[in-house]
């Protein structure tokens, strides 16, 4: 029972040391300007501008990006959110994937990782969680589920 444990509580430090190694870069502070609209047309800097909002930088090739579909679009319903489609390809290949998956979201298209570079995004997913000043106030790479992105996006109202 105690090498179980001791298994288990090891394999959660690695888990969340790796989440700490890769967010490093990540950028805090003001957001960098995103100049590009969505792929709908929207000013994406438009997006950002009403109370706690989320950024996620995302791709279609991505596994674990899969796996937060549901989330995302549930975060979607209740918050801003705008998404970047990391290395993903052109405007229309984007386009078929959010139809054929049926994902409503707010995307821009970040084809050659130029967005993904000024926020410091070396692997996606990547989310920026902004207070309602417009400060990046949370990060994260990787996996995380609906409730930690609520949990966080509530405490943004606080920072």
């Amino acid at each position: 029972m105690i090498k179980k444990f001791g298994f288990y509580l090891f394999a959660v430090a690695v888990f969340f040391a790796g989440q700490f190694l890769r967010s490093g870069d990540l950028v805090t502070g003001k957001p960098p300007q995103i100049q590009q609209t969505t792929l709908g047309g929207i000013a994406s800097m438009s997006l950002l501008q009403n109370g706690p909002t989320l950024i996620y930088f995302w791709a279609d090739w991505c596994g674990i990006c899969g796996m937060m579909k549901g989330s995302i679009t549930a975060i979607a319903a209740d918050y801003p959110v705008l998404t970047l489609a990391y290395r993903s390809g052109e405007a229309e290949s984007i386009k078929k994937y959010l139809q054929a998956k049926q994902l409503p979201w707010q995307v821009v298209n970040d084809p050659n990782g130029d967005i993904a570079d000024q926020y410091g995004v070396k692997a996606v997913p990547a989310l920026f969680i902004l207070n309602e000043a417009g400060n990046i106030v949370f990060t994260s790479v990787g996996y995380t589920s609906e409730w930690g992105l609520r949990i966080r996006l509530w405490l943004a109202s606080f920072v």
